[in-house]
């Protein structure tokens, strides 16, 4: 029999959409980080400033508040201990506007990791008109030995990058999201189905809370583990942070399982 030993704890979680209230719940997921021993710390999608892609038209200066706020707020990362951050912030480059991954260590500091490439088009979510792209890029970062794979929101649906993580050899495939209360159960599968289709855990992490216009943010952070998907763990409005101790041999064993072994 295998024994499973290669162990980490890692933490998704839910925060809330208003500045006032993320605060709050700042301070309280780092006292929750701190007394669990986080190993990895999940970040929702550009969490440290309220939700800016939920009008038609640009502002510019809401751009500019965003990627302050996010600058002033990752001043504090450290706050969440030894722990690997991982996160995604906005950010401006000459005329350019991007939403990028990152990978956060005390001895590394901030690793730039994947900037998002696909945007819906809908209300409260403007992305396409708001962002622009980098050239394509689903590239492993690999950080204290351990391999991740970034799909930011909408890229989870776009199943062939969660395949070619795994057969890059991923553990870890990192979701931060922005959804909405009304479709929590579809991403919540699609995060169960993208475990299977890696042959890693997928974790996510989501704004809560009221947004703009009062939309609904749907929070539901989540943990879920390779070869059958099953669902470990979700964060709620009660319990907004959610850390297990993971071993990620169950996520080496998961390559030489289906769908992993088919050939393309």
């Amino acid at each position: 029999m295998i024994q499973l030993t290669n162990l980490m704890r890692v933490t998704a979680c839910e925060l809330s959409n208003d500045s006032k209230q993320f605060e709050k719940d700042w301070d309280q997921l780092v006292a929750h980080c701190q007394s669990n021993r986080s190993e990895l710390v999940l970040l929702s999608e550009m969490p440290f400033h309220p939700w800016i892609a939920n009008q038609a038209s640009v502002d510019d200066s809401l751009k500019d508040a965003a990627v302050q706020a996010h600058e002033e707020w990752l001043q504090r990362i450290d706050e969440l201990g030894d722990a690997i951050v991982a996160y995604s912030k906005p950010w401006i480059q000459e005329d350019k506007f991007f939403n990028t991954a990152y990978i956060w260590t005390k001895e590394t500091g901030h690793l730039k990791a994947h900037t998002k490439y696909f945007f819906p088009e809908e209300d409260v979510f403007y992305e396409d008109t708001w962002f622009d792209r980098e050239p394509k890029h689903f590239e492993l970062i690999e950080v204290r030995g351990v391999k991740l794979g970034f799909l930011l929101c909408t890229e989870l649906w776009f199943t062939e990058y969660a395949r070619k993580y795994g057969l890059e050899g991923v553990d870890l495939l990192l979701c931060p999201r922005a959804t909405g209360a009304s479709s929590v159960a579809q991403w919540t599968r699609a995060g169960q189905t993208l475990s299977v289709i890696s042959g890693a855990y997928c974790l996510s992490s989501n704004r809560a809370g009221l947004g703009e216009d009062n939309f609904k943010r749907g929070g539901t952070g989540w943990i879920a583990q390779p070869m059958d998907g099953a669902l470990l763990g979700t964060t709620s409005d009660e319990n907004p942070f959610l850390t297990l101790e993971l071993d990620l041999t169950r996520a080496k064993l998961a390559k030489k399982e289906y769908p992993l072994y088919v050939n393309d």
